[in-house]
């Protein structure tokens, strides 16, 4: 006697209309998974500086260029805030934003791992040194990280405008669904940049 299954699956598809506002919240999510990242970060500075185990926390001369950190924290966020207001309003190209924001945050990652080659310390110079080149070095990892997404969106946005002047139809609901991309992909940068400002006032005046 053999057992046999009649019938299949009968799930409904997603309705299409959830797609953008599941981008919407995506983008808000990993917001959240950055901040506990970094927090950790924040964590370990002013404990390590309260704590000060055998005077450790600063050993010999540990004194970043405050100059090349405003530049750094200006390109990323100068680059944020264009970005954010192309995604928010329309008289700012979102073309033209995505490329100042991946050019500028680019300058900025070249920038920092430049720094690093003046600073005259490095980690093992006490827990303000582990800290500084722990936090800004996986900062600008994960920039390079953003800038891939934000040049996703603006290539998909070129593809878009390209495909338009051609008169080839676009597939319905394509457009939403990437200026939900671009909203998430900006609200995520800009908040980026505002995790990126507080380090430098930490790193930089708080020392």
């Amino acid at each position: 006697m053999e057992a046999s299954a009649s019938g299949h699956g009968t799930g409904q598809p997603e309705p299409a209309e959830w797609q953008p506002r599941a981008i919407w919240v995506g983008g808000r999510l990993l917001c959240g998974a950055i901040s506990f990242f970094f927090g950790s970060f924040v964590f370990a500075f002013f404990y390590l500086k309260e704590l000060d185990t055998n005077h450790s926390w600063k050993i010999g001369t540990v004194q970043p260029a405050k100059g090349i950190g405003m530049v750094i924290m200006a390109l990323i966020v100068v680059g944020a805030v264009i970005y954010r207001l192309a995604a928010k309003r329309e008289e700012v190209d979102e073309l033209a934003a995505g490329a100042i924001a991946v050019l500028f945050t680019l300058a900025a990652v070249a920038l920092q791992f430049f720094e690093y080659t003046l600073l005259g310390f490095g980690a093992s110079s006490g827990g303000y040194a582990s800290v500084f080149i722990g936090w800004t070095a996986t900062y600008a990892v994960l920039a390079l990280m953003g800038v891939y997404w934000i040049w996703i969106q603006t290539a998909s946005m070129f593809r878009m405008r390209r495909e338009g002047e051609h008169e080839v139809e676009i597939p319905a609901g394509e457009e939403e669904l990437l200026r939900a991309g671009v909203e998430a992909a900006s609200f995520y940068w800009a908040y980026f940049a505002a995790i990126g400002f507080l380090a430098w006032i930490v790193l930089y005046y708080v020392r």
